[in-house]
């Protein structure tokens, strides 16, 4: 987790330190265990990269962005907190990664319902109960 979370912070981008990691998955040198700790830490360095930038704002609304950070830091650290300590939660993440991957790679429209429904269906619903548009 750690060498995750500081290629994150130094580069301040988690997709560069997963994008990384998938061609070493993809080709068998890293197991998806061997994988997982990292993109998890990765994940928790945007989080301080996050608290960084909102550390620079500036005006009236400048609290609203750190305390918004610092809920995104606290959620992640939570998260990982729960799923660590928990003996029984910690195969759980890999356990699903694992089925969704091997029904996707039988079944491409599984696939592409997932993509949907994470990239444009939740997000359509947030903002239709939240009241935005």
């Amino acid at each position: 987790m750690a060498s995750g979370m500081g290629v994150t912070v130094v580069t301040q981008s988690s997709t560069i330190t997963t994008s990384v990691l998938v061609p070493f998955a993809g080709t068998g040198i890293l197991t998806p265990a061997q994988v997982y700790p990292v993109v998890v830490g990765s994940n928790l360095g945007t989080t301080f990269t996050v608290v960084f930038a909102a550390f620079a704002g500036v005006g009236p609304d400048a609290r609203i962005g750190l305390q918004a950070a610092f809920v995104h830091l606290v959620y992640n650290v939570f998260a990982i907190v729960v799923i660590y300590v928990i003996p029984l939660l910690r195969p759980v993440p890999l356990f699903c990664a694992e089925r969704l991957a091997r029904a996707a790679s039988e079944h491409r429209w599984i696939l592409a319902l997932c993509i949907g429904t994470a990239f444009l269906v939740l997000p359509a619903l947030v903002i239709v109960l939240v009241g935005v548009v």
